[in-house]
């Protein structure tokens, strides 16, 4: 899951999933990526793009996994949530956004992670601000959502911010909160004048 997680960061899910299966048929453990030469790794992840910079990450992490954790990535997920995170933070490569997606969906843990379609949705919208990081919006947005329905709200904004609250060229008058939105009335004003 961590692997996937990293493989996924601004990457469709498509190239996501035929990295995945390339990878599951070159490497059967930790201890094998750990071992195995990055020309190895960067060709079983190359459908996700990036394959270098995630290569290095992914063997990075495999080692640490094995250097301090026996191979065993449980012995992190037994720990309560606080100390899995920072356990997991400690690892190279390993952000806040990839710990918490990682804990949300292996453990469940109540947790909402924020990604840039969030971080956008939420600027439009005004509730973040420019100088918001990831800790000040994931915490503005569990103040706000219950734990039972962040993994729901966190999965229906990325869409959200997908398909039509878009970085480029946002579908505004499809939008079903536009009447909410700081960005569609600055436009609707601009368009105005």
């Amino acid at each position: 899951m961590l692997i996937i997680t990293i493989l996924s960061q601004r990457t469709y899910w498509k190239n996501v999933r035929a990295a995945i299966n390339r990878f599951k048929k070159k490497f059967r453990s930790v201890e094998d990526v750990a071992n195995a030469d990055i020309e190895e790794i960067e060709d079983g992840i190359k459908p996700a793009g990036l394959y270098r910079l995630r290569a290095r990450r992914i063997k990075d992490l495999a080692i640490a996994i094995m250097n301090r954790y026996d191979g065993d990535i449980g012995k992190i997920l037994n720990l309560p949530y606080e100390e899995a995170r920072k356990e997991l933070l400690s690892i190279k490569g390993i952000g806040p956004k990839t710990a918490d997606v990682f804990l949300m969906f292996i453990r469940e843990e109540p947790v909402l992670p924020v990604d840039v379609h969030i971080f956008r949705v939420m600027r439009r919208l005004g509730i973040a601000r420019e100088k918001d990081d990831y800790e000040t919006l994931k915490t503005k947005l569990e103040t706000e959502i219950s734990p039972s329905e962040r993994l729901k709200v966190h999965l229906i904004l990325i869409e959200f911010g997908r398909n039509i609250c878009k970085a480029q060229n946002p579908k505004c008058e499809e939008c079903p909160i536009k009447k909410y939105c700081e960005h569609y009335r600055k436009k609707a004003m601009k368009s105005l004048e």
